[in-house]
């Protein structure tokens, strides 16, 4: 929710203006979009080295890279629905390059816990639209994709000039606190689908009845 609320204001300001750059160039959108995940490994591959001020770059380069394909199909007027199913499964890869990074560098039951509660905190939305009609509105959870890497960032960047924080790796504990929060929010969109489904079946009821 924060992290969408962010993103939107960035949208209007600097996100559009380098879309608008980079459009001009006459690179696709999408072709912007698959970017995102070479520089994601290369993010990854000095993580697993330690070298954590290098992969904060590389990580915040991918996530900035991440956020401007859609201001380049604004700007080029090639906004489609393909374009933003490529961008939400290079999201998905994206993510789970970085995780990948952090647990061949020492992290791995951290690592796995975030995956795990990111991947459910993202199917649960596309696991609902199987089962009932649903539309693209947002949902009330907390550990969104934005959300979720804005914190990762922060944490990478803690951890620069503090490894440790009273005797604990400060990657661990933002890896932990990253489990936490989309666990949260998994569980949070679990209880929303339920109050979903529960509406549909009223309405779909009712309508049955008029006929």
């Amino acid at each position: 929710m924060i992290g969408k609320i962010l993103r939107k204001k960035l949208e209007k300001g600097i996100f559009n203006a380098i879309g608008e750059i980079i459009a001009k160039t006459g690179i696709s959108p999408n072709t912007v979009t698959f970017l995102s995940l070479p520089i994601a490994a290369i993010g990854a591959y000095f993580i697993y080295l330690h070298q954590i001020p290098y992969a904060l770059l590389f990580v915040a380069l991918s996530v900035f890279v991440d956020n401007i394909d859609g201001a380049v199909a604004r700007a080029q007027k090639r906004v489609t629905k393909w374009g933003s199913y490529f961008d939400a499964m290079c999201d998905k890869y994206v993510e789970m390059i970085i995780y990948i990074g952090f647990a061949f560098a020492g992290w791995p039951l951290e690592s796995i816990l975030a995956a795990a509660g990111t991947m459910i905190n993202s199917y649960a939305k596309p696991c609902l639209a199987i089962r009932i009609p649903l539309g693209n509105e947002d949902w009330p959870a907390i550990g969104e994709r934005a959300e979720r890497l804005l914190l990762l960032i922060i944490g990478m960047f803690v951890s620069v000039f503090m490894p440790t924080i009273y005797g604990y790796s400060t990657i661990s504990i933002t890896l932990i606190l990253v489990a936490i929060l989309v666990n949260i929010g998994a569980i949070q969109r679990m209880m929303f689908a339920k109050h979903l489904i529960e509406v549909y079946k009223k309405t779909k009821k009712k309508l049955m009845e008029r006929k």
